[in-house]
């Protein structure tokens, strides 16, 4: 007797359902047996009982504190142009701004609804199948509402109605999101001008720890038209006056209040790793120049240079004082498009990563005074390179210098393959247990638990081709993706206080 021919659509159901599983399902971005059972048997119950330590973040900590509902996915997803709330996606504005039909001008069109500007999303968003920012905002959308349909023409209306009325729910609200997300300790970013007033009130959020950083950037560069404006902030505010010796007493006021805040770190961001060695005299000069005869400095000139090197050494001073951690992210173009810039400022995805960066010569002076071992006083350094192709150097720094630690890829390069790459190299060139681990750098609060997520994958995919290979055992994998998970992040950044709150 002949057997039954299957169906074509039964074939084809078959194909589809199959293809649905590999799609972010259970075992995604996991290529090997040992890596499955590292993310499911170490990972998940790891991160269930000690949470998400997420030490560099730009997260609204005011919306969280209000913790009102997102007005909708666009707003919660996309851009929130609301004042208070303000936040802007720019991955995904950047590449689906790639697709006809999209464009920077329509998402900040304010007489196209939010609607319209999601359904125009939802068209190009197929597009953007391969990215990690495709899989992250579908990783939000069944992680948090439960849907498993992929954003196309076909399902935009659908996802916005069904997440406009799960947003309404109370376990939608931003606290309870995190929460969920198991977040434990969340870093924000913020100017030393700032009263915290948000962290203060924060305090009252029970299971969540939320940390000042200290961000300086605004206070060193010369080359901005508005340096010189923030340099009278600080000073007014701290009762000092406006010259150099006074300018750096009021940021170590600030640097001080950040401290008893509960700051853990600095944050610099530079086109160039700067740490020269500069006399007191030469930068008096410059500051002269620039703040009392009004002198305009490039961004590339040497006394930018000379002077944002001061700046650094006397930030680490007070670092090493209060036993704080230094960041450093570097190798960014800034506002590269300028028509982006010009029509809505920075940070909307006009950024690029730099070809050529002086790396080791302008760092060496800082490294050697503050990062080499010798005494016990000496704190961390973390470096971030924007491009990656500087990760050996960093690495190699790392090596050479006890106290730095290369920091996880951030920003444009957050796509799995380049982290896991970055943590394989690290392997092989340094140690894991000297990496600073994960960083979120996110804007949305729907994304942290995605994102952790995605690291842990990585981390476990990583780890799981070093076991394979014979090049680690299996307790040392188990040890290694504990550490790149929590506990190097917990030890470089002295956090124990926090997590014991």
């Amino acid at each position: 007797m002949r057997k039954p021919r299957i169906g074509m659509e039964s074939i084809l159901q078959s194909l589809r359902i199959a293809e649905k599983e590999k799609f972010l399902g259970s075992n995604w971005l996991l290529d090997t047996p040992e890596g499955v059972r590292l993310y499911h048997d170490v990972a998940v119950p790891f991160r269930g009982k000690v949470g998400i330590v997420d030490v560099h973040t730009h997260l609204n900590l005011r919306q969280i504190v209000e913790n009102k509902p997102f007005p909708n996915i666009w707003r919660a997803e996309v851009l929130e142009t609301r004042g208070e709330y303000a936040n802007c996606d720019h991955y995904i504005i950047q590449l689906a701004a790639k697709s006809p039909g999209f464009s920077q001008a329509l998402t900040r069109d304010p007489n196209i609804s939010d609607y319209d500007k999601w359904m125009a999303l939802s068209r190009v968003f197929p597009d953007l199948e391969g990215s990690q920012v495709h899989q992250w905002l579908h990783l939000d959308l069944r992680r948090l509402f439960g849907i498993e349909d992929l954003l196309s023409a076909k399902t935009g209306d659908k996802i916005w109605k069904l997440t406009k009325e799960c947003l309404k729910q109370k376990d939608m609200l931003p606290q309870t999101i995190l929460k969920t997300a198991e977040a434990r300790i969340i870093c924000t970013t913020d100017d030393p001008a700032d009263d915290l007033t948000y962290h203060k009130m924060a305090k009252k959020i029970d299971g969540i720890t939320f940390l000042p950083t200290f961000r300086p950037d605004a206070c060193c560069n010369i080359f901005d038209g508005s340096w010189r404006s923030k340099v009278e902030e600080i000073c007014q505010l701290t009762g000092e006056d406006t010259t150099l010796k006074g300018f750096l007493q009021a940021l170590r006021k600030r640097h001080t209040y950040f401290a008893k805040m509960g700051a853990r770190a600095t944050d610099h961001a530079f086109p160039e790793p700067y740490g020269l060695e500069v006399s007191q005299r030469r930068a008096e000069q410059i500051f002269r120049k620039a703040y009392e005869e009004g002198e305009k400095f490039d961004i590339k000139s040497p006394e930018t240079k000379k002077f944002i090197s001061y700046m650094m050494h006397k930030f680490c001073e007070m670092n090493q004082e209060k036993g704080m951690v230094t960041q450093i992210h570097y190798g960014a173009v800034r506002n590269a498009n300028e028509y982006l810039f010009k029509n809505w400022g920075a940070d909307v995805g006009g950024d690029v990563a730099a070809e050529n960066v002086n790396i080791v010569e302008s760092l060496k002076p800082l490294l050697s005074r503050f990062f080499s071992g010798e005494s016990d006083k000496q704190e961390h350094l973390v470096l971030y390179s924007m491009n990656q192709i500087f990760s050996h150097t960093n690495l190699a720094l790392e090596r050479a210098f006890p106290n730095v630690h290369s920091g996880f890829p951030w920003w444009h390069n957050d796509a799995p393959y380049v982290m896991e790459h970055y943590l394989l190299h690290t392997a092989g060139s340094s140690l894991l247990t000297s990496s600073a681990g994960p960083v979120g750098d996110g804007r949305k609060i729907l994304s942290e638990g995605s994102r952790f997520e995605v690291f842990d994958r990585v981390i476990c995919r990583a780890v799981g081709k070093l076991i394979s290979t014979g090049q680690i055992s299996h307790d040392g994998g188990v040890r290694a993706v504990k550490n790149l998970m929590y506990e190097n992040q917990v030890r470089f950044f002295n956090l124990k206080e926090g997590l014991d709150r």
